[in-house]
């Protein structure tokens, strides 16, 4: 028997045959699934369920606009060659965005648009943002607590409210998740065959992974996604009030230009030295502009700019010729850095010049902590939010990578003490301009209702809300304006089309009256 099967093998390997490898594929390949777990991809499925809710069906062509490359004016540098600037971009076929702006308003006086039943379209809005909010507190309950222990109708969330630094620190020390978990996790058993011996030369950050585990790694600073979409309150006891902006006008020196509206739009080549050995022109999102232009800058003022970095939104204002002091102000050093590096390609003998020294003040300070004596009469607060276009877009420096949730979730917080502070930095009559680039209702409307409700509370500060709805329409040839339901009540929404794909954009304009 022995032999036969020898024989069988030697006749087996004197034959030709041919071994193929066959690789059965799966519908979509390993790398991509992981790919699609990365931080721009996690943004898009939230935006996906949150702007879905709050947009319906205009949010799938906003998302597409968003994903691809976004449109951009070139606003002349009046400290360069202006003139030639000006002839270079008309001849590539831009427009003058005061012209249009122009054009726009004279068209809308002799035919108006019909106005659109706003309370009722917000009340639409909201309800759909309480049923996504209680959608949001149900899942959460249901991560946290296990089914035996019991489950509450509510998750009982922190009282939202604008604290200080070293009361948010208290805060976040003295927190407890719930007394079910904590009943839980003191009952839990000690895993003593995971106890390394430090002898065994391990790292700190190795041996760690080891260690007993009593508490489950990373509750102590747990933060429900619903406590993001508090901010979005209904209370109303304080005083508000709803203008139209009736002091709006386009600054005269400041040249802004831009292609006409459509999807075979022309980008601005890179700007170019000029003789005076700074850049011709500095390219910009127009939702941007629109923040500046909301300003409503007059000659001789004394401006803030209190979240500054990188300094375009600042270097735009300077173009318009007006401010007597214009004050950049950013927590972080690298961004300040880079801010004085646009200001030095932009500004003639920025470095040198003593007239640039008195007019333009560079601080690094926490926006939330900055005072001043004399008062501004007007500022500018750009705060940090999620940044929505490059957090669907990028992987680097993105607010919904795992380890900055915390911080993600405290962005309303953080936006409404800047803005709360820059109520109080103002003078009386004067104007304070919040913008972000987000979508978001809540870090929208509802920082900017909080921030009132708070400086009236705090200090007794009131300040009037100006609609610019009517000022700004005379962009609508140029970029798209939020409109519906949808659209917010305290400010004006940029957002992207593909026609038109600037922002996203918020932009609200305060007056202080108290």
């Amino acid at each position: 028997m022995m032999l036969s099967v020898i024989n069988v093998c030697k006749n087996m390997y004197n034959s030709s045959f041919l071994a193929l490898q066959i690789r059965f594929k799966s519908k979509t390949h390993w790398a991509k699934l992981k790919k699609k777990t990365s931080a721009k991809y996690k943004a898009q499925n939230h935006f996906d369920e949150f702007y879905g809710s709050v947009f319906g069906d205009k949010w799938k062509p906003m998302k597409e606009a968003m994903l691809r490359r976004s449109k951009y004016v070139a606003v002349v540098n009046n400290y360069g060659d202006a003139e030639e600037t000006v002839e270079y971009l008309t001849k590539r076929g831009a427009h003058c965005l005061k012209t249009l702006m122009s054009v726009q308003q004279e068209f809308h006086k002799q035919y108006p648009p019909t106005p659109s039943p706003v309370d009722t379209q917000h009340s639409h809005t909201n309800s759909r943002l309480e049923q996504y909010t209680t959608k949001l507190q149900s899942d959460e309950i249901s991560n946290v607590y296990s089914q035996k222990d019991g489950v509450p109708e509510k998750l009982e969330l922190r009282d939202v409210t604008l604290r200080s630094s070293e009361e948010e620190k208290k805060v976040d020390r003295g927190k407890s998740t719930s007394i079910t978990l904590e009943q839980s996790l003191a009952e839990a058993q000690i895993d003593t065959s995971r106890i390394v011996d430090p002898s065994m030369g391990l790292t700190s950050e190795a041996l760690y992974q080891y260690l007993p585990a009593t508490q489950l790694k990373g509750m102590d600073d747990w933060v429900p996604e619903s406590l993001h979409y508090s901010y979005l309150t209904k209370d109303k006891d304080f005083p508000l009030v709803i203008e139209p902006e009736t002091e709006f006008t386009f600054p005269e020196h400041l040249k802004v230009y831009t292609y006409e509206m459509g999807s075979d739009w022309t980008m601005f080549p890179e700007p170019k030295r000029c003789k005076t050995k700074v850049f011709n022109y500095y390219p910009m999102d127009c939702g941007s502009v629109a923040s500046v232009l909301a300003l409503c800058l007059r000659p001789g003022e004394r401006v803030l700019d209190l979240c500054a970095a990188p300094g375009g939104k600042a270097l735009a204002a300077l173009q318009t010729l007006l401010p007597a002091v214009l004050v950049c102000n950013d927590a972080s050093l690298s961004r300040g850095n880079r801010m004085g590096r646009i200001f030095r390609d932009y500004l003639i003998d920025f470095e040198t010049s003593n007239l640039w020294r008195e007019r333009v003040v560079l601080s690094t300070c926490d926006g939330r902590d900055f005072v001043d004596d004399v008062g501004f009469d007007k500022v500018l607060v750009d705060v940090p939010c999620t940044t929505d276009r490059h957090s669907m877009n990028e992987d680097e420096n993105n607010i919904f990578r795992p380890d900055r949730i915390k911080e993600r979730l405290r962005i309303p917080e953080l936006q409404s003490q800047l803005l709360a502070n820059a109520l109080q930095l103002v003078r009386v009559g004067g104007a304070v301009v919040y913008s972000t680039c987000s979508l978001s209702p809540v870090q929208n409307d509802g920082v900017v209702h909080m921030a009132l409700k708070h400086a009236f509370e705090t200090n007794n500060i009131v300040a009037t809300v100006k609609d610019l709805s009517g000022p700004l329409a005379g962009l609508s040839s140029t970029l798209s304006l939020c409109a519906g339901g949808a659209a917010p009540r305290y400010g004006q929404l940029v957002v992207p089309t593909i026609e038109a794909n600037f922002g996203p954009s918020y932009i609200a304009r305060l007056v202080r009256v108290k």
